[in-house]
């Protein structure tokens, strides 16, 4: 015999009206499109920020070494190429009598940075880096590098000058990713002080 309170427990069961399998879908896209472009947008930040800092260290690690350069090259007496047919090193008189020697290396691929260095002697093994070259990852690397001599005019009246230029860019193993891609083109003209006489 069936149960007389069944029947009303029955009527008296309301349906509650939840989300449907679309209105879901809709959300869940909503969802996943807004936290894409918000990726999307942090990560463009990020890469921005990354290439900012990398293309700031290389500018000021050039200009470091330009500043260093110029000071070296300004308190000569004489500046001269070392070979007239080779850009990359040049001989300074200094105003006591003394030679300094500068010179530059392109980079060996996967071995070495490119690097300026100075030297009282002029041997190839007595050179000192003015570069950070030991550190393939985040040293910095210098190539196209040349000195170029325009010997004193009008008969010694005026100094010689110097003309410097060089690229800077991060170290031959820095990663390769895109925001990690930094160099800076650095050149100048330098006159020599006169000697007093």
């Amino acid at each position: 015999m069936p149960d007389k309170n069944f029947k009303f427990q029955i009527s008296n069961f309301k349906l509650t009206k939840g989300f449907t399998l679309v209105e879901l879908l809709v959300v869940l896209g909503l969802l996943s499109v807004t936290v894409g472009s918000t990726l999307l947008f942090l990560t463009s930040t990020l890469k921005g920020s990354n290439s900012a800092a990398i293309t700031a260290e290389v500018k000021q690690n050039g200009q470091s070494v330009l500043d260093s350069l110029e000071r070296q090259i300004r308190g000569a007496a004489n500046a001269a190429r070392v070979n007239p047919v080779d850009p990359s090193q040049i001989v300074l008189t200094k105003q006591d009598g003394t030679s300094l020697y500068i010179g530059c290396w392109s980079s060996v691929a996967g071995s070495s940075n490119g690097w300026i260095g100075t030297s009282t002697t002029g041997s190839v093994g007595s050179f000192m880096s003015l570069t950070n070259k030991d550190d393939l990852v985040s040293g910095i690397s210098v190539d196209n590098c040349s000195f170029n001599v325009t010997a004193a005019s009008g008969g010694g009246s005026s100094p010689p000058v110097v003309s410097v230029e060089f690229t800077m860019s991060q170290g031959i193993s820095a990663p390769s990713r895109s925001d990690f891609v930094a160099n800076a083109k650095f050149q100048t003209t330098i006159s020599l002080r006169q000697a007093d006489n």
